[in-house]
Order: structure tokens, then sequence, then C-alpha cells
């Protein structure tokens, strides 16, 4: 009994990271069980944040409005290393609305995908459920331990060098209450990235897991030794299944797929902008170090999101060659005309979109990457114009 309770496995043990990280800004992604209410406290908690979290992304605007120098290299470079946090906030914000506004559907998508979860230990088996959890939450802990250091680099290194500073120097400006304001601003930044994109791999993996393992019933569910009646009602079940993860896919793809357009596009310019300070020649060492990281986070948060679609892409294609290698030949025409109808409507991989004009994949990985490197030499290109106009 002991060993049972152990090796069991719950639906919600897949989500219970992202749901405490949103937790800590007070976000309800989904209800946790029918007729929930959010508490009013967590519920201020909540809309402080996303407050707070705003007014930085508006103080920022305005700063480039009225700072704005053109020809200085000072400000050039100054704005270009603004820039990137400004886009880095404005994804978050808009992946922390998509959240808010769809919490019903995705609680819709939850009951689904727990009411299809395997519930017995065979079962669990069967659909490698040990295996699936620690590879999703070793995904999960990377890609949450470099958002973290991502984060206290960039929260921390300007009151390091404040310290720095006043052991130096004997003097050092501080401004605790705007530097907790802007601390706290960029938390809930990597918070809403960081959260949103946990349960995206999360319902991918769930539906890759399912899309698998309906593909290896279907491969055996005309064995000589089930009666006609048994196969029958197999099939019937396989055919309701894949309708099932049709609709979970059509779901996903409905709520994620403008947050994930404005995701890709923000994402090259951010690329960009970070990877002109990382090589800049011109930084100080500690603005370095602080692009560096920034640069490898923005990297692996779109290859995961481009990997997570190419995950969905190729587990709804193996039910076509599952139910190809059926004995489907030794049935009779109705039976066939079923298999036939499930290869052909599997041979039409399901896939997410960045708002209906892209299939996210890792075609469009590289196409991103394509993108920020040309905007990387525009860039630099006007950059060093620009200085080359102050010097004289």
């Amino acid at each position: 009994m002991i060993e049972a309770r152990k090796t069991h496995i719950r639906f919600r043990d897949f989500v219970v990271i992202p749901y405490f990280l949103f937790g800590t800004i007070g976000l309800v992604p989904f209800d946790p069980h029918p007729g929930y209410r959010i508490p009013w406290l967590k519920n201020l908690w909540w809309w402080s944040s996303y407050v707070n979290h705003f007014l930085c992304v508006v103080g920022e605007l305005i700063y480039f409005y009225v700072a704005w120098e053109p020809g200085k290299e000072e400000v050039f470079l100054e704005f270009t290393a603004l820039a990137p946090c400004t886009i880095f906030s404005t994804i978050s914000i808009i992946k922390m609305n998509m959240i808010w506004w769809n919490r019903k559907r995705l609680t819709w998508i939850v009951n689904e995908l727990e009411r299809i979860f395997p519930k017995s230990e065979d079962e669990q088996k069967e659909y490698e459920i040990m295996e699936t959890r620690r590879q999703s939450y070793l995904i999960m802990i990377y890609f949450s331990a470099s958002y973290m250091i991502l984060i206290w680099v960039f929260n921390l290194m300007p009151l390091i060098m404040s310290f720095i500073d006043y052991a130096r120097h004997g003097c050092g400006n501080m401004y605790m209450i705007i530097y907790a304001q802007q601390n706290w601003g960029g938390f809930v930044a990597m918070i809403g990235i960081l959260g949103t994109d946990l349960f995206f791999g999360c319902f991918i993996t769930q539906l890759s897991m399912q899309f698998k393992t309906l593909a290896k019933h279907l491969a055996i569910i005309t064995t000589p030794r089930r009666a006609k009646r048994l196969r029958n009602a197999r099939l019937k079940e396989a055919i309701e299944r894949h309708i099932i993860l049709i609709d979970l896919c059509a779901e996903m793809e409905s709520i994620y797929n403008f947050s994930i357009l404005c995701n890709f596009v923000l994402s090259s310019l951010m690329i960009c902008l970070v990877g002109f300070q990382a090589t800049n020649p011109d930084v100080h060492f500690d603005i370095w170090f602080k692009y560096i990281v920034f640069l490898i986070c923005a990297l692996w948060q779109v290859f995961c999101l481009c990997y997570y679609g190419n995950v969905l892409q190729e587990s709804s294609q193996s039910i076509s060659s599952g139910a190809f290698s059926s004995q489907w030949y030794r049935e009779d025409a109705k039976y066939q005309k079923c298999i036939l109808l499930m290869i052909m409507r599997a041979q039409k991989p399901l896939s997410l979109t960045a708002g209906k004009f892209s299939v996210v994949s890792l075609r469009s990985f590289t196409a991103i990457l394509s993108t920020a490197f040309s905007y990387f030499t525009l860039l630099r290109s006007v950059y060093y114009d620009t200085a080359d106009r102050s010097s004289f």
C-alpha cells in the first residue's frame, strides 16, 4: 500500500510548479475545484502586482520619449540597454492578460486533461507516466532556474554596484523605494513569462503522451485474439479519444496563438538588442555579464516554445502510422473506412500557430534567429555611423 501510494501520480502533479509560481503574484490561472472563488486578499495582491508592473513599463516608455536625443552615442547605448527590459515586460503583460482573460477556458482544458489522465497503476505504466513526469520536471527546473538567475542578476546588480561605489568613494546614490518597486515589477515580469510557458509545456507534454499511447493502442487493436465486438468497441474508444485531443489542441490554439505571435515578433527585436549589448566592446563588464545571461534566457525561452510546438506535430502524426500498422485489412469495409478516415485526419498534423501566420516548430526558431540577426547587423551599422558622426 505504501509503495502504491508513492508511485501513484496525479495530473495536478504536472502543473504544481507553474501554479505555485503564479500564486506568488496572486494570479489564479484556473479554478482548482468547481465553484472556486478567488479570495479577496489574493485578488488584491494580483491587481497590485499587475498595476505596479504596468506602471514600470509606462515609466520606461515615458523615459524613452523624454530622454531621446538623436545622434548621441551615450543615449543610443542607454536606450538599447533599456529597450530589451521594456520588451521583456511587455511580453509578460501580454501573457498575463491572456491567462487572466482565458481562465475559464484554461480550467476546461485542465479538467479535460485530468479526466483522461491514466488513474490506475497499470495504466500509468502503459503511458510511461514516471518518465514523462521526470522529463517534464527536468525542463521546468532548468527553465525556472535560468529565469531566477536572470531576474536576480538584474535586480541585485544595481545594489551591488552602489555598495562598491560607496566602498571606493565613500558616497553613492541609493533610492530604496524606487529600487524595491522596480525589483517587484521585474519579478512579476519574470513570473508572467515563466508561468505561462511552463503551463504551455505541461499541456503539450500531456497531449503528446496521449497521442503516442493512442498510436500504440491502434497498432494492436486488431490482434486475432480479440473478438470482433471488442475490436469495434476499442476502435470507437480510440476515435472518441482522438476527437477529444483534437478539440483540446484547437482550444489551446485559440487561447495561445496571439500571445505566441507577440512573443515571436518582440523576441526577434529583443534578441537583437540583447545581442548588441552583449557584443559591444564599449559597455562595462557588469552590463556585459547581465546581457549575456539575458541573451541565453531569451534564446532558451523561444526555443522551448518552438520545441514543444514540434513535439505536438510529431506526436499527432504518430496516430497515422499507428492506425496503418493495425491489421485493418482483415476487417470488414466499415471498419476499414473508419481506419482510413483516422489516417487521413492524422496526416494533417495538429499544430499551434503564431497568430495564424506561422506554425510553431523548430523551423520557426531558425526564422526568428535569422530575423534577429538581420536586425542586429542593421543596429550595429547604425551605431557605428552614429559613433563616427559624434567623433567629428
